[in-house]
């Protein structure tokens, strides 16, 4: 590596290295799975904004090398890496029309758009898909939804999903239920609609949740146990009657010190759910966990429940809780991505960051990388033209080297979250209204 610009080269070699290694040493992992859902989407929504940039770019600042950090770990799943077109039309001949789908396996680094009498017909058909192309389906169609397009659709997406209720595979509910949370919280603050998303997402995933269980088996593998830990963690945030009590019942058994109570793999979805349902108690139990632990990830974990407390005292304590000499630079942001997440946070959460931005600052300056993670994981989850206004009035006139890259993602991130909702609201509604989600 001769300069800076080319640190996309040497991170991004070992980054998938790593991916590499885990592959060779755990095959049972199916590591490639993961990769279209976790690193191929992440680049793949970073290279949609207006404020991303290649992979390899000038730098003639120290400080642009932190921000140009921001796709290293996504190799050859963005900017400079997408796979070349080398015709503006090219017509398919002789396909089966009963059956076809484009890109297989996932293989190319690019989105292709269904009508949604396509995507229909292929939600009938999900036993003759693999596993990358059912993650493929369900992230483009998601992200087409988003933008806006012609044959993309929420209703089109909303109608697919459904057929995926006896899903087995965790990348396909990880990628599934991010689109459906990301959904969720940009429709958040319209209650019918919310409330609709609500039920239907717990319908999808009722059946799945109570199949796999909270037993841990010995013939469980890897992936089974991620699987359990990601859908009784959301089934608890969709309001599931038995998880949300079985949650509780485990997390006052260990609170009293039964410390067997909760499986390690099931900390983070029942501390969350103690948070959220138990009020003060439950978040006063997970924050003394927190100062207790010497575990790293125990501390990590405690961070991303308490970020889902609902009531605002407790909401303003965790904030100030962030900022004090408890939780370190490079923790803070775990909560953050909570606190944002959490539609009952999210407006506390900035206007803590404009009432104590000299805190904020003073905290988290001495690592620009640090900063803008903090900035991005706390704004883009608003849906809202006032608040992307806002926030860019706010810092407009501020120091912002070393973190502007991220201001204008964010800016980018909660302007399209505001077109999306104010272009679908209405349509969401009438569909949730149709399928029996939302009463008329």
């Amino acid at each position: 590596m001769d300069w800076w610009s080319e640190l996309w080269l040497n991170e991004g070699f070992a980054t998938w290295v790593g991916w590499l290694a885990v592959d060779h040493l755990y095959p049972d992992f199916h590591v490639w799975c993961q990769y279209v859902t976790e690193a191929v989407q992440t680049a793949q929504q970073l290279d949609s904004l207006r404020g991303s940039h290649p992979i390899e770019v000038p730098v003639k600042d120290a400080l642009e090398i932190d921000q140009i950090f921001g796709l290293k770990t996504n190799p050859g799943a963005s900017g400079a890496a997408v796979e070349a077109l080398t015709a503006k039309a090219e017509t398919l001949r002789d396909v089966d029309e009963t059956f076809y789908k484009l890109n297989a396996d996932q293989n190319g680094f690019y989105r292709t758009n269904y009508p949604p009498a396509r995507l229909a017909t292929m939600g009938t058909q999900l036993d003759k898909l693999s596993t990358e192309d059912r993650i493929g389906l369900i992230a483009d169609a998601a992200a087409f939804a988003g933008a806006g397009t012609t044959a993309g659709t929420t209703a089109g997406l909303l109608d697919f999903v459904s057929n995926f209720a006896h899903e087995t595979n965790h990348s396909v509910w990880a990628q599934l239920l991010a689109s459906l949370v990301n959904i969720r919280s940009i429709f958040a603050e319209n209650k019918p609609v919310a409330d609709g998303l609500k039920q239907f997402t717990l319908k999808l995933l009722s059946s799945a949740t109570e199949k796999v269980g909270w037993e841990y088996r010995p013939g469980d593998d890897y992936l089974t146990g991620q699987l359990r830990a990601l859908l009784i963690s959301t089934a608890g945030g969709a309001g599931h009657a038995a998880t949300i009590e079985e949650a509780k019942s485990r997390f006052k058994r260990y609170v009293a010190g039964q410390r067997d109570a909760i499986h390690p793999s099931l900390r983070l979805p029942v501390f969350r759910i103690g948070v959220a349902e138990g009020g003060k108690a439950g978040y006063e139990a997970v924050k003394n966990e927190y100062l207790q632990t010497t575990l790293i990830d125990g501390k990590e974990i405690c961070l991303q429940a308490l970020g889902w407390a609902h009531e605002t005292d407790l909401v303003n304590d965790f904030l100030d809780f962030q900022f004090s000499d408890n939780v370190k630079v490079q923790d803070v942001h775990s909560g953050s991505l909570a606190l944002a997440a959490n539609a009952s946070a999210r407006d506390a959460l900035w206007l803590y960051v404009k009432d104590h931005w000299d805190v904020v600052h003073g905290k988290l300056s001495g690592n620009s990388v640090v900063l803008d993670r903090y900035l991005k994981n706390s704004l883009q989850k608003f849906a809202s033209h006032e608040k992307e206004k806002d926030i860019a009035s706010f810092f407009e006139g501020k120091d912002t080297k070393g973190f502007d890259r991220g201001l204008v993602q964010v800016s980018d991130t909660v302007r399209g979250n505001a077109n999306y909702k104010e272009r679908d609201e209405e349509l969401v509604l009438e569909w949730l209204q149709a399928n029996g989600y939302v009463t008329k």
